[in-house]
């Protein structure tokens, strides 16, 4: 799949969700204010937006890993789900290629400052997830002040 996608080592993809999961994952959609109809269950290789196709597929790989410290694993499925649609649907298409860190790191910072009900810690996983992606790549940045402010609680 062509997908741009919170990636990690989440939960195995190749596990299809189940008719409860979908469910609970419809309304954690709808509490973001997100559309429902951009995405697409158990369709697909994994959790991504495809440019191609201009939809966001979800697999069970939106589910964290709390048994990693990395952001990007233990983000929760609201995160997840927020990074896809604020960060990559309403982004498209993207400037950059599929995978490109910069492209990750916006995807993840922007849903962190403008996707409405997230918890502070969903807040701070996305901003975490942001400054691992550029750092993976080789590029270190300051915490800008809205990443303080989300990371510190200085709101």
């Amino acid at each position: 799949m062509n997908s741009r996608s919170a990636s990690g080592r989440r939960r195995n993809p190749f596990i299809l969700l189940t008719t409860n999961e979908i469910e609970f994952l419809k309304n954690e959609i709808k509490v973001i204010n997100a559309t429902v109809g951009a995405f697409r269950f158990n369709e697909g290789t994994r959790t991504g937006f495809s440019d191609d196709e201009g939809l966001i597929y979800i697999r069970n790989d939106i589910f964290p890993d709390i048994t990693s410290t990395h952001p990007t694993d233990r983000m929760s499925e609201r995160a997840v789900l927020a990074h896809e649609y604020y960060g990559h649907f309403l982004f498209s298409p993207s400037e950059f290629r599929i995978g490109d860190w910069r492209d990750e790191m916006r995807a993840s910072y922007i849903a962190a400052l403008v996707t409405p009900n997230l918890s502070d810690q969903d807040r701070a996983y996305l901003i975490l997830d942001a400054y691992e992606r550029a750092k993976e790549a080789g590029y270190y940045f300051k915490y800008s002040k809205k990443a303080r402010d989300i990371l510190y609680g200085y709101r």
